[in-house]
């Protein structure tokens, strides 16, 4: 959510996902209308700081290959390319960060 404006533009956290509880997956999504003015990269450092205050070591990252936006967030943040895996919707590259805890 936007304070000064107070609308709700998406969402950003940790989850399970294709991951686990000790390394878990950071994981956003905004509305069209809120690309492109760096909320994703401010939400999600946000949500970094917040996982290393847990103590946890790394995180994880899942984004479809096509997802460019994505990768220029999580590059941003200091996520690196693991590897890559195939699902039923497409091909799934898995990204990694190491956090300082």
């Amino acid at each position: 959510m936007r304070r000064a404006e107070g609308d709700f533009i998406g969402y950003c956290g940790l989850i399970i996902g294709r991951s686990t509880l000790d390394e878990p997956e950071i994981a956003y999504e905004l509305f069209r209308r809120a690309h492109g003015r760096g909320y994703a990269t401010e939400a999600a450092d946000a949500v970094l700081g917040a996982a290393e205050a847990t103590g946890r070591n790394r995180l994880w990252a899942t984004v479809g290959a096509g997802n460019t936006a994505s990768f220029r967030v999580l590059e941003k943040l200091g996520f690196v390319r693991d590897h890559v895996s195939a699902e039923d919707s497409g091909e799934i590259v898995w990204l990694t960060r190491i956090l300082r805890s």
